[in-house]
């Protein structure tokens, strides 16, 4: 999060620079650049949230995942255009254990958020059309600075843009697709990049992003591209250097010869500025400042001077400076060996490192799951409730795909509970429940696919499942919508006249459903070998779309609907399911189950009976995947 008031007072001794290859006398040119890519993520949401017209709605404001993606695309093709070799994109793959307050805080923050957009919005949204249009995105709505309009400031962020981004640079962004998208917001008859340009370079860590983009300009001498300040208490080396995000500005612009165009920032370089500071590094400094914030720069100079004359001082300091070294163990942590961890969402690749690096990443404690805040309804249940089972029995596997002597009995759930983010206990099953669970779901998917005649792969198909889960597990506790309100749910993204928060809960509802499979599918590949009921499950789940598409926005859902004879099809289906599919029927001796789901216990009501508990089984089996592939 950085140190408060660290770039306030170092800003001023920045050196202005521009970002290109050709060379030009009088101004210091950056060639190369290592990205912090949640940063850029970050970066590229606020400044199209700030291109946003102010009479703009709201809920619509917020940019939606394809979008930031788009943009993001956008950001790094005009640095590429502009010869800027990129060395690495690091995402967060995990965060230490000291970091688990910082992690809380930031969902507390999500949530406030949230709550406050709640309340200012309690009497609903206008009316919109399906058809809106989408928002154009070009360079200079990534790259031109505006000042953010004051209404939304507090709009929450978008829970699902930086899992999005990353799988889209790994396999969305070929040349094909990137020259396709950028149809009208760039001239590029003919661009020499590689089919997929930035897969290779888009690493995630099973650390911190921050950590091995210091590391790659401490051996390069490349620039950081960042808005964290913290890279600049790091060892970046003789050359290495920080360029603030936020520093960027294209103030030359041409739409027929982008390669034209020009990108100017401001860079630091901490170790010549702390030269000149004269002080041993920007860690002393910053450790002042963090210690006494009311202090003059110049006071704040004297005592990083003497910072560790005491001992009390030094051992304050030592802790202190410990979080920014390039510990060994993370020469051990960045050469992991399974591909597939490049293929994961970020918070399934920091459960799995609690797995993978245990001595490190849990310190003898339970697992932790932290759950985004949802776009969802603050003054009803947690939309995560629902998809729960499918996410209880993602853990299962995960753990159950371990030897016996790491594995765990639940992992604490963070989650929004009412008014604060608290752990739901999520006990895991053995390998009978699992299996049992599995083959339940392979049917109510097998169900549902017939139903609709679903392509596997089509988004439609998949939001239609959400919602038959939504209403399938709480039909008893929540109405089901007529015929009417749910066609027009999916023909305008609202059931009524306008926009209420019931709608945005049951969406936020059916991505709850829809990102637990994803949750699901990503630990089933984890199984080696890949076969039985294991097989089938990861080829009927391949079929969830990208996250851009299932995590898009209420508009989004609605255009993927295309025409009103395809809504009512579905609908039509959808009510025909419930009648007549015991997959989707709750019965009479479930009803109690339902609605005590209202309002669960602390300790998680999906979770395998203790009997089922990891490590109960009554069969000897050496772990779950062995079961499996014997059936």
């Amino acid at each position: 999060m950085g140190i408060p008031y660290l770039t306030r007072h170092l800003l001023p001794f920045a050196e202005p620079v521009t970002l290109q290859e050709r060379q030009e006398e009088g101004i210091t040119h950056i060639q190369s650049v290592v990205i912090d890519g949640p940063g850029l993520v970050y970066h590229v949401f606020m400044r199209l949230l700030s291109w946003n017209d102010p009479r703009m709605d709201l809920f619509e404001a917020q940019p939606t995942c394809h979008e930031v993606s788009l943009g993001v695309m956008m950001y790094l093709l005009e640095l590429t255009l502009l010869g800027v070799k990129i060395n690495k994109i690091y995402f967060d793959g995990a965060l230490p254990v000291l970091k688990r307050e910082t992690r809380l805080q930031r969902l507390e923050k999500s949530r406030r958020r949230l709550e406050l957009f709640r309340f200012k919005t309690q009497q609903g949204f206008p009316a919109f059309e399906g058809t809106t249009k989408t928002r154009a995105i070009d360079p200079q709505k990534v790259l031109q600075s505006r000042n953010l309009y004051s209404k939304y400031n507090d709009l929450p962020d978008n829970p699902f843009m930086v899992s999005a981004v990353f799988e889209d640079l790994k396999n969305r962004w070929n040349k094909e697709s990137i020259m396709k998208a950028t149809q009208g917001a760039l001239h590029l008859p003919s661009i020499d990049l590689d089919e997929f340009p930035w897969a290779g370079i888009t690493i995630m860590v099973p650390g911190e992003a921050d950590v091995e983009c210091a590391y790659t300009a401490k051996l390069t001498g490349c620039a950081v591209l960042t808005n964290d300040s913290d890279l600049l208490l790091y060892d970046l080396g003789t050359h290495g250097s920080v360029l603030f995000l936020n520093s960027v500005e294209m103030i030359q612009w041409d739409i027929l010869h982008p390669e034209k165009s020009r990108l100017n920032a401001v860079r630091l370089c901490p170790t010549s500025l702390a030269s000149r500071l004269g002080v041993a590094n920007l860690q002393q400094f910053a450790y002042e400042l963090k210690n006494h914030t009311r202090l003059g720069f110049s006071e704040l100079i004297e005592r990083s001077k003497n910072t560790c004359q005491t001992f009390e001082s030094r051992t304050d300091y030592c802790l202190f400076a410990e979080e920014y070294e390039y510990s060994p163990s993370c020469h051990l942590m960045r050469n992991l060996s399974q591909p597939i961890f490049q293929h994961f969402d970020p918070r399934v690749s920091e459960l799995f490192c609690q797995y993978e690096f245990r001595d490190t990443h849990t310190l003898g404690m339970t697992p932790k799951m932290y759950l985004p805040i949802l776009n969802e309804d603050h003054s009803r249940r947690s939309a995560w409730g629902e998809g729960r089972l499918y996410r209880c029995l993602g853990y299962s596997v995960l753990n159950a795909s371990r030897p016996t002597s790491e594995r765990f009995a639940s992992i604490d759930e963070y989650v929004r509970r009412g008014q604060r983010i608290s752990a739901d206990v999520i006990d895991l099953g053995n390998n009978e429940w699992i299996s049992a669970e599995l083959e339940a779901l392979h049917e109510r998917l097998k169900s549902a696919q017939f139903a609709f005649n679903g392509e596997p792969t089509s988004s439609s198909y998949w939001r239609m499942f959400a919602l038959c889960e939504v209403y399938g597990r709480e039909s008893r506790a929540t109405i089901i919508p007529d015929a009417g309100q749910l066609s027009r749910f999916l023909r305008l993204g609202y059931m009524g006249e306008r926009l209420e928060w019931t709608d945005i809960h049951l969406f936020a509802q059916a991505q709850a459903v829809l990102y637990s499979l994803r949750i699901l599918k990503q630990f089933l590949e984890l199984s080696v070998p890949v076969e039985g009921l294991v097989a089938e499950m990861i080829s009927t789940l391949a079929g969830l779309p990208p996250l851009h598409i299932i995590m898009g926005s209420i508009r989004e859902m609605v255009r993927q609907f295309q025409t009103p004879a395809s809504v009512s099809d579905f609908v039509d289906k959808f009510f025909r399911m419930f009648e007549h599919d015991a997959c989707f029927c709750i019965k009479p001796d479930q009803e109690a189950e339902a609605v005590e789901q209202l309002d669960p216990p602390r300790r998680d009501i999906t979770s395998p009976a203790s009997q089922c508990l990891a490590g109960g089984s009554q069969r000897a089996v050496s772990n779950m995947f062995e079961l499996l592939g014997s059936e």
